[in-house]
């Protein structure tokens, strides 16, 4: 058996008369579960008319199938398996930038969410909105069985309640929710969190069915993506704090999930899943020293997003290290509030043990808000029974003032950020993926489109970014029925600052100050455990890029770039990043010169919402 959920509730908490009875009551309603599924909802209606955004337009080409590619539905989370024939085919289209290394490997397991977003495609294939009502929905049935999940470890009690509703209304929610994309996120969570429930059903209450529920949940989370793997930490921390009975038993009953986790990880490598090659996604088991540095600088960030007001994708706006800093210090200071009531009692150590091995999965990539789902599940149980412990002071809570103060004083800015800030941005945040998508794509669907492009190749002279600046140009083109350039090439890939000299008739040397990998997604297409070095030339079909000098941090930021055929001739159009959009570019006589400035990203973020304003 497991210790009893009767912590802060059943006892009437000293201060119970500061909340009003309206409230109370309703946290501790029978339909809570209901109403917080509907509460949810309605702070994510924004995303009804948010439409396809960014990796959206790629998934729908591949979906109705209107670009011609080898690849097809079932494949549009694997961009590459590390097949160096097929990378060298997708560097020479521009798929991939010409600084792609020949084993790149990008493939992911989710097939679940795949066939979520399928039929999407077959019942209303030309109706975002409906599709986004259909995300909208998952994010209620996670919220729904979060609340399960929080009376069956909490009791039904208004410290429940008040986990539940802090999760409903977490803004970090918000943008998974309204990107069709990233739906992923909110299947995997769903099933991880009713292979929770289950398990907790067969061990509390002895239900012999949910010991083959509880698997069974977890292989559907894992089929829905990486993120799933979270629910594995929850479950050993369950076994660690609340369960009963010897310990080689407790860990038997884990044997079942033990098989599925086994029988996916075997799976998963068979058919090509996994991630090499790139510094954005990092491979645990292939790169386990670089995932243990990421660990460390990209976990402060996301416990920083989860429990502030700051996100986890601060380090595109302030320097990384500031933003560490800033998590270090957010740590510290949960750390000495936190530590009485972790101590002292087993569910409070369940989801802070649970909160901290959820956060491993999802620091293989770029810290963000997006990912903080199963982190802010053990977040929030946490959280709730921090404020409801000192709302009735109990024995376990220290009385001392130099523990009091901090409490309380984080106790108002808990409730500031989580109750009152979170629920009011959430729409926003449901809605923001608009603007930010729009920044991207409408600048591609400026590029000309005229039925000389398709036999020409478009060179983007410093685009902000590869991913989404680039890539997207051919999904965009073919989803309107419009041409396509032949080939693309880019010259840069980040917002940062170019000085093009021209060398003779057909090359070009290029400057990147602060180097090609600065930006956000710079290190998206190549790691530094496979540096480029001095004198390293790459051929591509009608053009070769040479490095000639290094940034010790940032790799390459001087590239001689040598074309087949003059830079005048009709078979290259040449396009630059200026203002928010792509405008013609001309390349300056032998012998000289032009610089092209670039803001720094925080300036690039700006731009991206003054230009969207401009248009609207």
């Amino acid at each position: 058996m497991v210790q009893s959920p009767e912590l802060y509730g059943n006892q009437k908490p000293a201060r119970w008369e500061r909340l009003s009875k309206a409230g109370a009551s309703w946290l501790i309603h029978p339909r809570l579960a209901f109403h917080l599924a509907v509460l949810a909802i309605m702070l994510t209606l924004p995303a009804l008319w948010v439409g396809w955004q960014m990796d959206d337009y790629f998934h729908r080409s591949r979906m109705l199938g209107s670009f011609n590619i080898t690849y097809g539905p079932m494949k549009i989370f694997s961009a590459l398996t590390g097949d160096p024939e097929a990378t060298r085919l997708g560097m020479d289209a521009g798929f991939f930038p010409w600084w792609t290394p020949p084993n790149y490997h990008m493939a992911f397991f989710r097939y679940l969410s795949i066939f979520s977003m399928w039929l999407d495609y077959r019942l209303w294939p030309d109706w975002p909105s409906l599709m986004h009502l259909h995300s909208m929905l998952w994010y209620a049935a996670v919220v729904a069985a979060a609340t399960f999940l929080y009376r069956r470890t909490m009791g039904l009690t208004w410290a429940a309640g008040l986990a539940a509703l802090l999760y409903a209304v977490d803004d970090a929610h918000g943008l998974p929710t309204a990107w069709l994309a990233n739906r992923n996120a909110l299947l995997a969570t769903f099933f991880g969190i009713l292979c929770l429930v289950a398990y907790d059903n067969w061990r509390r209450m002895g239900k012999r069915w949910c010991a083959f529920a509880c698997p069974a949940c977890f292989a559907l989370a894992l089929l829905s993506g990486e993120m799933a793997l979270a629910a594995a930490g929850y479950l050993l921390a369950y076994a660690l704090f609340l369960d009963r009975g010897r310990w080689s038993h407790r860990f038997l009953t884990l044997s079942p999930c033990g098989v599925v986790l086994l029988i996916w990880a075997i799976v998963y490598r068979l058919l090509g899943f996994g991630t090499h090659g790139s510094g954005f996604y990092i491979d645990p088991l292939g790169s386990p020293a670089a995932f243990a540095k990421a660990f460390i600088m990209r976990a402060p960030l996301l416990l920083l997003g989860q429990w502030s007001s700051i996100p986890a994708e601060a380090g595109i706006f302030i320097s990384q290290n500031t933003a560490f800093v800033f998590g270090l210090a957010l740590i510290i200071i949960l750390a000495f509030i936190l530590f009485p009531l972790v101590r002292k009692d087993g569910v409070p150590r369940f989801w802070f043990v649970g909160m901290i091995l959820s956060l491993v999965p999802i620091t293989a990539t770029h810290p963000s808000n997006r990912l903080l789902f199963f982190v802010g599940l053990g977040a929030m149980g946490l959280m709730a029974q921090f404020l409801s412990g000192l709302a009735g002071i109990p024995a376990n809570l220290p009385a001392v003032r130099v523990w009091r103060m901090p409490a309380l004083t984080m106790a108002v800015f808990f409730t500031a950020v989580h109750l009152v800030i979170s629920p009011l941005s959430m729409p926003l945040y449901a809605y923001v993926v608009k603007p930010f998508g729009d920044f991207f794509t409408s600048p591609i669907k400026d590029i000309p489109d005229d039925p000389q492009i398709a036999h020409q190749d478009l060179v983007l002279v410093n685009p902000p970014d590869y991913l989404f600046s680039v890539n997207l140009i051919w999904s965009l083109k073919s989803l309107e029925g419009k041409p396509y350039p032949k080939r693309i090439r880019a010259l840069s890939g980040g917002p940062v600052p170019l000085e093009i000299f021209r060398l003779d008739e057909r090359s070009l040397r290029v400057r990147i100050q602060g180097g090609l990998f600065r930006g956000e997604f710079g290190r998206l297409f190549r790691s530094g455990e496979e540096p480029l070095i001095v004198g390293q030339e790459i051929h591509l079909t009608g053009m070769s890029a040479r490095v000639t000098r290094l940034d010790k941090d940032y790799g390459p930021d001087e590239i001689v770039y040598r074309f087949s055929v003059p830079l005048e001739d009709s078979s290259l159009r040449w396009l630059q990043w200026k203002e928010g959009t792509y405008v013609p570019f001309i390349p300056s006589p032998i012998g000289e010169s032009v610089l092209l400035p670039a803001g720094n990203p925080r300036d690039v973020f700006r731009s991206r919402i003054n230009h969207w304003i401009g248009r609207h």
